[in-house]
């Protein structure tokens, strides 16, 4: 993302940010400054943010009473007030956080890369542990959690009967690395794709600037996916190469918008005018639109999306700075990826033991709504005990799991 005349401004140094796309650099071997500390601490800070946004997305319980509470992303919205607060948050408010860490990755990925052989064979290897080395860990634990729980006897409205005996080896294969059990997974899965492919995206940025974006956000925007694969997402590689067309932009020198002299004051006026917008068209969208299903109600919300990531990162610096200063934020923003790749399962079956404790399909709106809101925050809280407990006894456990963050 732009980086303005703020990120210039002396701070307490802090750790790099747990990006999804790994640890962030220091200075490069091709001379660039490191990261300054306050574009450091931005770029940990939104990516905390937006991890807990994902929790919350993955709250969403209104796609099916019966099934106790699956997440249903871009769905139409519930009527009701039930219906209102749930799709504002998890299907409006909440929808950008891959978006934006997707731009982080494909900034933090060409920020330092030259282009040669060698540097793309070298990003190669560091992804491999920081991301492929992770993915298939997370997606182990997902698959044995899995066959631990429908092996135990427990009612029928928390496992699907007969699951085990429809386990062939193929099935857990594909369990594991094409469709984990722990699908926010789809996450890695893409981001591996588009380092993969980053050659590529380095050409096009390269000979078409700006113009490289939109096959992308064509093939995004219609909808167009690639036989229901995970690894192949026009999202992530739109927004990847947004974050690329940034940063291989400012290593030649060339204009970056709200970026050179004055640039954090221009960053701070739009973020002071983009961040509010937001939230009103997240509202007006969620009261007018939720339970539109026509192509132009989806071409709304991915647009949505975008103003989203606009308004996180240059909002940032006009409300959201000041969380910096606060040792506990910091804190758990540390645990970022491990919050991320841990929250599923475990988020399905708080909601799941919780709506049975509610009622279950017979269950109330305020009783939904408490669920909604209860289980994201004991699911967070308890990944972020397991991390904290893992990353002080058992820290190699922890390194590999979290690719060294």
């Amino acid at each position: 993302m732009p980086v303005t005349g703020a990120e210039r401004r002396p701070a307490p140094a802090v750790p790099a940010p747990p990006s999804a796309d790994g640890p962030a650099r220091g200075a490069s071997s091709a001379g660039l400054a490191p990261l300054s500390p306050f574009l450091s601490t931005k770029l940990r800070l939104l990516t905390w943010i937006a991890v807990v946004a994902v929790v919350w997305v993955h709250a969403y319980n209104l796609g099916s009473r019966a099934r106790l509470g699956e997440n249903a992303p871009d769905m139409a919205g519930a009527p009701g007030v039930t219906g209102f607060v749930q799709y504002l948050v998890s299907q409006a408010l909440a929808r950008w956080p891959a978006a934006l860490l997707f731009a982080i990755s494909g900034f933090l990925f060409f920020r330092t890369l030259m282009p040669a052989a060698g540097q793309f064979l070298a990003k190669y290897r560091r992804r491999a542990r920081t991301l492929a080395v992770p993915f298939v860990l997370w997606s182990a634990w997902g698959v044995a959690l899995y066959v631990i729980l429908h092996a135990v006897p427990l009612d029928a409205g928390y496992v699907s009967a007969g699951a085990l005996e429809r386990l062939t080896p193929a099935a857990l294969l594909e369990m594991l690395l094409v469709h984990p059990v722990a699908y926010p997974l789809w996450f890695l899965q893409a981001l591996l794709f588009c380092v993969l492919v980053s050659p590529l995206l380095w050409v096009m940025v390269r000979s078409l600037q700006a113009a490289a974006l939109l096959p992308f956000a064509a093939l995004w925007l219609s909808n167009v996916g690639v036989g229901g694969s995970n690894y192949v997402n026009f999202k992530a590689l739109l927004f990847f190469t947004l974050g690329a067309l940034i940063a291989v932009r400012l290593r030649e020198g060339r204009w970056v918008p709200l970026t050179g002299p004055g640039g954090a004051e221009r960053s701070r006026e739009v973020g002071r005018l983009l961040l509010p917008s937001f939230v009103l068209a997240a509202v007006l969208f969620t009261w007018l639109v939720r339970a539109e299903t026509a192509w132009w109600a989806g071409g709304l919300h991915k647009a949505l999306m975008c103003l989203a990531v606009a308004a996180l990162w240059f909002g940032y610096d006009a409300y959201l700075a000041p969380l910096a200063r606060r040792p506990a934020v910091m804190w758990t923003a540390g645990f970022s990826f491990f919050v991320y790749a841990a929250h599923e399962p475990p988020l399905m079956i708080v909601k799941r033991v919780l709506m049975r404790w509610a009622g279950g399909p017979a269950a109330g709106d305020a009783e939904v709504l408490f669920v909604y809101f209860a289980a994201p925050i004991l699911a967070i809280a308890a990944c972020l005990a397991a991390g904290w407990a893992l990353r002080r006894w058992a820290r190699p456990a922890y390194a590999l799991m979290t690719g060294r963050r």
